[in-house]
């Protein structure tokens, strides 16, 4: 007879923290910067990893979704998000992840290497012991060409709100029910927005900005992002000295934009420039100037060699890709028009340069597909009807401007590419991991991008019918009987459109549009 103690419940059992991707933590965003720098990780197709942390798996059981031969070990304290994940895995079928219920202190040698490491938002709230030990573990199971992934909340960002942070700890220390601990620190961060004056008045500015925060956020990050116990931020020097200490090296960012002091104004990236040559000091400077207060850290093994003066050999065996829209359409190409290229999120560039021009307006046509610079290139040159400039020369010029591109968040580059189609076929496959998203009642699904994407009334219906066997015709059928059913209301000048032969028309529309949007959002497969 074997005799055990129940597993200690954690705050995560009592309140669960909503597990979502983290797109900037894919192998794939790890292997692409490793490479830029100079590094030979493992591709992302084949490789073994770890994530420390791992919540209920909504980061990483979409990522072993996306990479079957891939293997993937998750590890948490929390039993009920364990399970949860476990669930999930199991409902999906999935072979080749699994998530164990243990400490990170459980990890060894004998878990043998990975190749990339991941732990997204916890080294913050966990005791130092257990900081410590994480870094531990990335020294002795990362592979030689390894990548490991840590985010933290850091200083100096996190100095004023830190003071907010004691303030809500104050105010709910009276209070032992979690429910109420979140009423309470909402109201008191609102008390406070309404009193504490906002003119002439950094803190009272401060309090406006965090009540905003929060009034957007859900209660599970509320309660986990300011009222655990543990939020040790730390000043990224610190985190790279304590870094070394176990073997490891500053490799980059997550995002590769926030490395460069060009995106300062000439006078600060020339100071930063010349007051401190070493990386590490440099990025420590940026982040008194930024005010930084999270920070998506990559590492690896300090006797890899990496590459810091970047050029555009460095990126030319990458795949690319981009939304980024023309400010004219169409657009001239012509090397005296100046044009601005935008993303969704608002990030741009302006170029005159024709093959550059041409360049982008291919990527956002054939978005979210990626395209090699050869392939990009090519149809570049034909767009302007110079079959001549697709020579190597000019492959250079390219990647060049795509690396400025790269550093203003306007292109990605890639190792890999996802399995989605850009246009939706005659019968349409949604891929198996949202579509089950949606059966069990989200509204917000991953795609085939590692993304989290939004569904509106018609996708939410959609999707989860989206099997190949059902046609256009099909689809219309039963988006139209749910229109009549009153499941989905169709309106027109804010009027309920009732007349049959006008819905058969808003289905259709409605069909197309929402097919044509899914094709866009990666959420559909050959």
């Amino acid at each position: 007879m074997e005799i055990t103690s129940a597993a200690p419940e954690t705050s995560y059992d009592a309140i669960p923290y909503e597990s979502n991707p983290f797109p900037q933590s894919h192998p794939d965003r790890l292997a692409t910067l490793g490479r830029i720098f100079g590094m030979h990780p493992a591709p992302v197709t084949r490789c073994r990893v770890l994530e420390m942390g791992c919540s209920s798996g909504g980061n990483l059981i979409p990522a072993a979704c996306l990479l079957p031969q891939s293997e993937f070990v998750g590890v948490d304290l929390s039993l009920r998000q364990v399970e949860m994940g476990r669930q999930t895995i199991r409902d999906l079928g999935l072979t080749n992840i699994r998530i164990e219920h243990a400490d990170i202190c459980d990890i060894d040698a004998s878990w043998g290497a990975f190749d990339y490491i991941i732990s997204h938002g916890v080294f913050s709230w966990i005791p130092a012991e257990i900081r410590d030990r994480m870094l531990a573990v990335a020294a002795t199971n990362l592979a030689p060409q390894g990548i490991a992934y840590i985010s933290y909340n850091t200083y100096p960002g996190w100095h004023m709100r830190e003071s907010i942070r004691h303030m809500m700890l104050f105010h709910i220390r009276q209070f032992t029910d979690n429910t109420q601990k979140i009423q309470q620190a909402r109201a008191l961060i609102e008390f406070l927005a309404r009193n504490v004056p906002t003119e002439n008045n950094a803190f009272g500015l401060l309090l406006k900005g965090e009540l905003e925060l929060i009034q957007k956020s859900q209660d599970y990050y509320l309660f986990h992002e300011h009222l655990e116990e543990v939020n040790a931020p730390v000043y990224f020097h610190q985190f790279a000295e304590q870094a070394a200490g176990h073997g490891l090296q500053y490799l980059g960012e997550a995002e590769f934009g926030t490395m460069l002091a060009s995106g300062f104004p000439k006078d600060v990236a020339e100071t930063l420039t010349r007051i401190s040559p070493h990386i590490v000091n440099t990025e420590q400077y940026m982040d008194f100037v930024r005010n930084r207060y999270f920070r998506q850290t990559l590492l690896c093994r300090q006797g890899v060699v990496l590459k810091r003066n970047l050029g555009p050999a460095d990126v030319e065996d990458l795949l690319v890709a981009s939304p980024a829209a023309p400010s004219i359409t169409p657009a001239d190409l012509s090397p005296e028009a100046q044009i601005t290229f935008k993303t969704p999120d608002g990030a741009s560039v302006q170029t005159n340069r024709p093959l550059t021009k041409a360049a982008l307006i291919v990527l956002k046509e054939n978005w979210p597909r990626a395209l090699t610079l050869p392939d990009l290139l090519t149809e570049a040159a034909r767009r302007l009807n110079n079959p001549g400039a697709d020579q190597p020369a000019n492959r250079q010029i390219l990647a060049a401007d795509f690396l400025q591109c790269y550093s203003a968040r306007v292109v990605a580059f890639h190792t890999w590419q996802g399995n989605f189609v850009t246009q939706a076929g005659e019968k349409p496959t949604a891929a198996q991991l949202p579509a089950y998203m949606r059966s069990q009642g989200r509204t917000t699904v991953t795609n085939q991008r590692h993304e989290t994407v939004g569904l509106d009334a018609v996708a939410q219906h959609l999707l989860p019918v989206l099997d190949g066997t059902r046609d256009r015709t099909a689809l219309l059928d039963y988006v139209e009987e749910l229109i009549r059913k009153g499941t989905l209301t169709a309106r027109q000048d804010g009027n309920v459109i009732a007349d049959p032969a006008q819905i058969r028309g808003v289905a259709r529309q409605a069909v197309e549009q929402t097919l044509t949007r899914l094709a866009q959002n990666a959420l559909l497969l050959n």
